[in-house]
């Protein structure tokens, strides 16, 4: 993927958790503020799940997907001009070896790990923020309750996971700083961050945003964080 691309990403997802942060400055993200939904609240949803899906769409074409079954048709999909188009059941289809299902990402601000694919362990499970951002891109105005802020970090938290486990998206994501790792330069992590998980090395390495972290299965750390000490 041309740096570009790698670069209109990042900086789309910068942008949407700029957004959700001043929104947490107004609404904590707090148990009895999660069903809290506004305007301001289905934007994000709508840019978010949307950026989700433009990343997905562009990482099916790393070879790493080629045994995958139906692969020709799912890549194909993205591009036809009448039905069938992609669907999020492609998606789950191509990616659910992963296993992001199986991720935490932490909302760092408040010490909070979710995973937001969980439902994706189904064969037929699609996640409750992807469902929400249907029936708000659908009918905006009858399903604008929908948008509620737990629904939204969420998605963020789906879109921050997508970003960092994208082949195609680690190289540039080392170079500005989202993948990092102490005692490792540029060049080294770049070279590492380039495998699957669990990443050939001793070292911890992390991914960490303004809002969330996440962090990499390595030989020399095979388990997921526990506390956010491994993001400070």
């Amino acid at each position: 993927m041309a740096i570009v691309h790698a670069d209109t990403a990042i900086e789309g997802y910068r942008e949407l958790e700029l957004r959700l942060r001043d929104f947490l400055r107004a609404v904590p993200f707090e148990p009895p503020h999660q069903r809290v939904y506004s305007p301001v609240l289905a934007s994000l949803l709508l840019d978010c799940c949307s950026l989700v899906e433009s990343v997905l769409k562009s990482t099916m074409d790393n070879a790493r997907y080629n045994g995958i079954p139906n692969i020709v048709q799912h890549r194909t999909r993205r591009y036809a001009t009448t039905a069938p188009f992609l669907n999020i059941n492609d998606l789950r289809a191509t990616f659910r070896p992963d296993q992001f299902y199986a991720k935490r990402v932490w909302l760092l601000s408040r010490g909070d790990p979710s995973m937001p694919w969980h439902t994706w362990r189904f064969a037929n499970g699609n996640p409750q923020w992807w469902t929400a951002y249907n029936r708000v891109k659908h009918a905006r105005f009858d399903n604008a309750d929908r948008a509620k802020l737990g629904i939204v970090v969420h998605a963020m938290k789906a879109l921050f996971l997508t970003l960092v486990q994208s082949l195609e998206f680690r190289a540039r994501l080392v170079e500005r700083g989202v993948i990092r790792s102490r005692g490792l330069s540029v060049a080294q992590l770049i070279a590492i961050a380039a495998d699957w998980e669990p990443l050939p090395t001793q070292n911890v390495v992390v991914a960490v945003s303004d809002l969330f972290g996440y962090k990499f299965l390595s030989q020399g750390s095979p388990a997921q964080a526990t506390d956010t000490s491994d993001f400070l």
